[in-house]
């Protein structure tokens, strides 16, 4: 299956701006397949993995060797693991700088790609970023849907049909493409375990000074049964018998590893509102046990997956924030244009009436849209007051809407 969203901002990135591309996603999202996919489509193409033993001494011996390709200009060149190479920077800015007129280079690797562009970046201005996340509803179905496209849905009217059999294979299997494909339960966990272990034994472990791994996959284990509430770094602090300082840089080296992401507050025009305390989901967000975490964290990753993919392509200046005050009114979501609130999302498990927050939040706060995504099947309704539009639909209609 093709992640219809990320091959057109590499044909944007690569083509239209003539950039380097860098790929970057969680462990075993596909950013392999999806480079090799879209090589597929190309006529003259070069796969190069610093893993393969044959190509380190091919990069050793002849450093630009992929100029010695046959064939027409424009040709690509995919440089996969690349940033395992001690002067993967160096290399990177003499291939673009000498090779860019008849070249273009695809970059992908694991999280630590993104962790290494970080501190005295030498290739500033040379290469834009292609994030590809776990599989969601409006990949599946094969849209790809602007922020303009967006707006103008739920301005006039959502989707009247869903797709609530990818939405069920979506929330028992997660968004990550080998399990979702085989769609068993023991491979599923057995998958999970692995993937968790590689990425703290593995990826985490090679990249930083950390010692205390065990500590850090016990940290691992206690995040899921806080997804969806602001997350408390002197609780966990209590429970690993760590410094604050510690348990804070642990959580961002998971956050910069992609095994979790945060949800920060919305800073509104209001007095009493949080204005700290982040919220933090998974990307795998199978691995949670209860439906109504399970199902927020889902919606969560539809939402940072369709803003940071709008942000990408240069189509607006988007964010993805979360509302709460202190006499506990909260919604969930806030989809920002240019730090006003364009959008405001609240996850109902079960609850078909409109959330009395939503309507306070987009009242006070003039929100031209909100919307409440319930996980029942055939829910849609709207509501109007002046010109403010309320939804409540279904998570397989709403899902639609996004890329």
């Amino acid at each position: 299956m093709l992640p219809r969203s990320a091959m057109s901002l590499l044909d944007y990135v690569l083509q239209s701006l003539g950039k380097m591309a860098f790929v970057s996603g969680p462990r075993q999202v596909g950013k392999t397949t999806l480079a090799r996919q879209y090589a597929a489509q190309r006529h003259g193409s070069q796969y190069f993995n610093w893993d393969i033993v044959t190509d380190q001494k091919k990069l050793l011996k002849t450093p630009y060797f992929f100029s010695e390709m046959p064939g027409a200009e424009h040709k690509l060149v995919i440089f996969d693991e690349i940033h395992k190479y001690a002067r993967w920077k160096n290399y990177l800015k003499g291939a673009y700088d000498g090779f860019a007129s008849d070249y273009q280079f695809l970059v992908t690797g694991s999280g630590r790609l993104d962790l290494f562009k970080k501190g005295g970046d030498s290739l500033l201005g040379r290469y834009f970023s292609v994030p590809l996340f776990p599989l969601t509803i409006g990949e599946l179905g094969h849209r790809a849907v602007s922020f303009a496209q967006f707006l103008h849905t739920v301005a006039s009217d959502l989707p009247e049909r869903g797709d609530d059999d990818h939405l069920s294979q979506l929330m028992v299997f997660g968004g990550f493409p080998e399990p979702y494909v085989r769609q068993e339960q023991a491979f599923y966990r057995l998958w999970s375990a692995e993937r968790r272990t590689l990425l703290i034994r593995g990826d985490i472990r090679d990249a930083t000074r950390i010692r205390e791994m065990s500590l850090v996959e016990m940290l691992a284990h206690l995040i899921p049964e806080r997804v969806g509430s602001p997350l408390s770094y002197n609780s966990l602090r209590e429970d690993l018998g760590v410094a604050f300082e510690t348990v804070r840089d642990w959580v961002q080296v998971l956050a910069q590893f992609y095994y979790l992401f945060h949800v920060h507050p919305y800073r509104a025009r209001l007095n009493r509102v949080l204005r700290k305390e982040a919220k933090v989901y998974l990307f795998d967000w199978a691995e949670l046990t209860e439906p109504g975490p399970r199902f927020e964290n889902l919606v969560a990753l539809h939402l940072l997956k369709a803003t940071k993919t709008w942000q990408a392509a240069g189509e607006a200046d988007v964010g993805l924030y979360y509302l709460r005050d202190k006499e506990k009114r909260e919604v969930d979501f806030v989809i920002t244009n240019g730090r006003q609130p364009a959008c405001l999302i609240e996850v109902k498990l079960s609850d078909p009436e409109p959330s009395k927050a939503l309507w306070y939040f987009q009242e006070r706060l003039e929100v031209p849209f909100a919307v409440q995504v319930v996980s029942q099947t055939g829910v849609l309704k709207r509501y109007r007051q002046g010109k403010r539009i309320l939804w409540v639909a279904s998570a397989d209609q709403f899902l639609r809407c996004l890329p």
